[in-house]
């Protein structure tokens, strides 16, 4: 991607955001759209992403499914140690810098996590969406995405700008890029295999699968960047 792009792309992302209220209430202007949006997301869930998840855990090996994780989690440190950076939180790019070069020579390209077993510090996991809280810029709207699923609007931003900042993305070959977009929905499976049953309970068990989805995620998400959490602002209101 030419650099030349990248202050337009943070404009554009930092001026992105509806403003809507503070951060600890729901702000879910869009809900009608965004319940029919889940009601296919959890359509294309029942139908094809869960069967196939289940079938990938009964086929693909433990140890397997872990070195796959691995190197997925191994190419995403490039564009986290480029959020760091952005953050000015330079103890976390040391820290996944150190990781990422261990991970490459001793994990075989990050196969393996050589870090870990080392006693070395975990990763630190960041992304654009924390890079625009932390400049203060609100989370926005409440989204239902397809396929991708909840999502704040902030943080729908912040893929975007991550896809076109990853610095992985400029140095792979074409070749090695068809590659890792696969690697990256393989991991995905694997996910919804491990957490089958919390998923299907959410999806299938709640009195409504929407508000609790979006309850579960608001928190995780606000307390992922170092927000704290109103319990009571968040709970499912359909919740017996």
């Amino acid at each position: 991607m030419p650099h030349s792009l990248l202050p337009l792309i943070g404009a554009v992302a930092l001026t992105a955001c509806t403003a809507g209220p503070p951060d600890q209430e729901i702000f879910d202007p869009d809900e009608a759209e965004n319940r029919k949006v889940h009601a296919f997301n959890k359509a294309l869930d029942r139908n094809l992403v869960a069967p196939v998840a289940r079938g990938y855990g009964k086929a693909v090996p433990v140890r397997a499914d872990k070195a796959i994780n691995n190197l997925a989690n191994h190419l995403a440190i490039p564009g986290e140690i480029v959020n760091s950076t952005l953050q000015l939180n330079f103890e976390d790019v040391v820290i996944n810098t150190i990781r990422f070069a261990t991970n490459t020579v001793f994990g075989l390209g990050g196969l393996f996590d050589f870090a870990t077993v080392a006693g070395m510090e975990e990763d630190v996991d960041t992304d654009f969406g924390k890079t625009l809280a932390v400049y203060g810029i609100p989370e926005g709207r409440y989204l239902e995405v397809p396929v991708f699923g909840p999502r704040t609007e902030r943080e729908a931003y912040g893929i975007v700008v991550d896809y076109l900042l990853d610095p992985l993305g400029s140095f792979l070959p074409a070749s090695a890029q068809k590659v890792t977009y696969p690697l990256y929905v393989v991991d995905k499976l694997g996910d919804r295999n491990e957490y089958d049953d919390a998923i299907s309970g959410v999806l299938y068990e709640s009195e409504d699968s929407y508000a609790t989805a979006r309850s579960i995620y608001l928190q995780n998400r606000r307390f992922d960047i170092g927000g704290t959490v109103n319990l009571d602002d968040l709970e499912d209101p359909y919740a017996n």
